[in-house]
């Protein structure tokens, strides 16, 4: 999928564009840095796909994304921004936009997105995990982050402050939720859930499909194994939910 991307903040644009293009179905072939410059990546043609990230220096972004909607409606747009006002979303979905994402979805969710906009659905679903600490955590929470990244780099994994955790559950929909909190926010609706006590003297709880079980100071192999775990049994075709 050949990509135009209009971003104002350049190192941003540039780090983005090489990770997205270290997908093999993902090349950026065009960048802007404005509207007005964005016009003119446009008007070179050769792109099945628009990212536009919101704002933008020079004029309203609605803009842009109605002409690249008007040139040519076969050519989906996803718009990103950090603004949380609803209004500039329905406009942006207005303007015609396929879907409004939140900046602050990591670059595998911005990827899965991209391909949406061409109705490429992955051959299976993809594998989700939230890790949510508070800022005291921190060190903690990338560690544990930057470790499922690696060992087991197909999972779309998300981190945030504990803060934002409720609507975090809603835009990820995780499968499996690490947390140094037991799950009060939407009871039930997870596949597993990893609460993680802040002492490793104090129990903590593995919840596996409404399934509980008492761990003391668990191991990265531990909450590698519930993810596994939860994994194979999504593959099977289990109903999920139960923590």
């Amino acid at each position: 999928m050949r990509i135009l991307f209009v971003e104002f903040h350049r190192a941003f644009r540039q780090a983005a564009s090489w990770l997205l293009e270290q997908r093999s179905d993902l090349k950026v072939v065009a960048q802007a840095g404005s509207v007005a410059e964005g016009r003119e990546k446009m008007a070179e043609g050769g792109i099945d796909a628009a990212i536009v990230d919101i704002p933008l220096p020079d004029e309203g972004a609605a803009e842009i994304v109605r002409e690249l909607h008007e040139a040519n409606p076969s050519i989906p747009v996803l718009v990103m921004t950090a603004i949380e006002d609803r209004e500039v979303h329905e406009r942006m979905l207005g303007a015609g936009a396929n879907e409004v994402l939140d900046q602050r979805n990591t670059l595998e969710e911005i990827a899965a997105a991209v391909r949406r906009l061409e109705g490429e659905e992955p051959e299976q679903e993809e594998m989700r995990v939230l890790v949510a600490y508070e800022e005291s955590y921190l060190a903690y929470r990338l560690a544990i982050t930057n470790a499922i990244r690696a060992l087991r780099p197909h999972v779309v994994v998300g981190t945030i402050d504990v803060r934002a955790l409720e609507a975090a559950l809603e835009r990820m929909d995780p499968h499996v939720v690490t947390c140094n909190r037991q799950n009060t926010v939407d009871a039930g609706s997870r596949a597993g859930w990893l609460t993680l006590a802040p002492e490793p003297e104090e129990a903590s709880e593995v919840c596996l499909f409404g399934r509980r079980r008492e761990l003391y100071n668990p191991g990265l192999e531990d909450l590698l194994g519930v993810i596994d775990e939860v994994e194979e049994l999504i593959r099977s075709g289990r109903e999920l939910g139960g923590c």
